[in-house]
């Protein structure tokens, strides 16, 4: 998978594909971004969402010092999901393995899209495949995004209410079961 390695170069790179930039800070030393070169890098599903829905870009979080702290960045491998501007909607510390990291895309595709009103386009990538997420401990956060980006679109709240005391049901002990604001 071809990593782009200059910011400025990533965002033209966005402009003209349409799509957000996925920023992954590294550094020489670190365990979990070896792991995920390894491990979740090497997965096909992985390789072809992050190509088909992000312009990869690795920085290292030493020698780029300037984006570092434009994002506040501080931990490898992390990463940031930016807009063609480089403005951050979302970004996540860790090393995550594949069906997890899966989830993480799909949020940050989400969170960067939305402002957008893409909201069919980050549907789709929400559905995409999500049966094989279900073991996720991030799923029901994307069942969550998935809902609130449906009631974005259609203003539907009885859908809403009905899919979150269905998420409330099903994954009782997730955060996002606690949060029923909707009932206030």
């Amino acid at each position: 998978m071809k990593w782009l390695t200059v910011f400025l170069k990533a965002k033209d790179v966005s402009v003209n594909e349409r799509k957000p930039i996925l920023l992954q800070f590294e550094m020489g030393g670190c365990g979990g971004c070896k792991t995920l070169y390894e491990k979740t890098y090497t997965d096909p599903q992985v390789q072809q969402e992050l190509i088909d829905w992000f312009v990869p870009l690795k920085l290292d979080l030493i020698r780029d010092r300037e984006v570092r702290r434009e994002l506040a960045a501080y931990w490898t491998p992390s990463f940031y999901f930016l807009d063609h501007t480089g403005k951050p909607h979302f970004n996540f510390n860790g090393y995550l393995p594949p069906e997890e990291f899966r989830v993480v895309m799909r949020l940050g595709l989400a969170e960067t899209l939305i402002p957008r009103g893409k909201y069919d386009e980050v549907l789709v990538a929400l559905r995409k495949d999500r049966e094989q997420l279900t073991a996720s401990s991030l799923f029901p956060k994307l069942l969550v995004q998935e809902n609130i980006t449906a009631y974005i679109k259609t203003k539907d709240s009885g859908a809403f209410r009905q899919a979150m005391n269905d998420l409330r049901y099903t994954f009782p002990n997730s955060l996002e079961a606690k949060l029923h604001f909707w009932d206030k």
